[in-house]
């Protein structure tokens, strides 16, 4: 896998000017209509879709990101301590595919679109359809981790130092945050151990010292997510991808749709019939 230099996805990311309508779409039904490993070629209207469509979902990423971040802090008492551990997951995964993004490199279950030539303005991405990951793991979020890692070498030069553990798998292990995640979320015992870790350790006055695997996927959240905004920054990334959800700059739009507090539906519920 190959990605962009610095430079490079300075001039991928080059902010889109004016919304044009049927660019920002599927990327995954785009490539289901493309040719079969047919290149995209910077200057073609192919490449265009790609790139804006791209840009869109690099923020919509960290939107969600972000987003995700905010609800699991709502939940972190020991009933919704796993499930405060599996949104802290996608929080780190939809960041991590957000700072791929910015750089050129797209994966999904289906598709993996990299770097043929990074030169600016004739920029050329690969298409494969085949994907076998870089230790030959299996499972659409092993694969997309897996390269993910792999390519942190290229990206670790213009990271902040403080920031570099977010590329760094934990404990040298790039399948761990799924390990732990499918721990909680399809192993009861595993679901219910947190729950009672949680309890016994939670102290609201001193709520960053979690042990166990949450505490840990609370601190790789948290990077991941400062470095993908750290490099929308950098890169000057905008584009117009809250259409429909908000408009204005990017922090307006968060402070609506993440700041906003959810409707208070308890009461209105089946919730006391389930309790009583």
């Amino acid at each position: 896998m190959r990605l962009f230099d610095l430079v490079e996805a300075q001039h991928f990311c080059t902010p889109i000017s004016a919304y044009k309508p049927g660019l920002g779409q599927s990327l995954v039904a785009f490539h289901r209509g493309r040719p079969r490993s047919s290149p995209l070629s910077e200057g073609s209207a192919d490449f265009e879709i790609h790139r804006t469509s791209l840009l869109n979902f690099v923020e919509r990423w960290i939107l969600f990101g972000v987003a995700n971040y905010r609800r699991a802090l709502d939940m972190f008492v020991a009933s919704n301590a796993p499930w405060a551990q599996v949104t802290l997951y996608y929080s780190s995964f939809y960041a991590a595919n957000a700072i791929l993004g910015m750089f050129g490199v797209w994966i999904s279950q289906e598709f993996l679109v990299d770097v043929s030539n990074g030169k600016a303005n004739g920029q050329v991405l690969h298409v494969s359809r085949n994907i076998k990951s870089p230790t030959g793991v299996k499972g659409s979020h092993r694969v997309f981790w897996d390269f993910f890692y792999e390519g942190h070498t290229i990206i670790s030069p213009w990271m902040p130092t403080k920031l570099k553990e977010a590329t760094e798998a934990v404990s040298g292990d790039r399948t761990w945050q799924i390990n732990a995640r499918n721990n909680v979320n399809y192993d009861m015992a595993g679901a219910y151990d947190s729950a009672v870790q949680f309890s016994r350790s939670f102290d609201v006055r001193h709520w960053r010292d979690i042990p166990g695997p949450l505490g840990q996927q609370l601190d790789v959240s948290e990077a991941m997510l400062r470095l993908a905004l750290y490099f929308v920054g950098e890169l000057k990334v905008r584009s117009f991808a809250f259409e429909g959800l908000g408009s204005g700059p990017r922090e307006r739009v968060f402070r609506e749709l993440v700041s906003k507090a959810a409707p208070s539906l308890v009461n209105k519920s089946l919730f006391r019939e389930l309790i009583f």
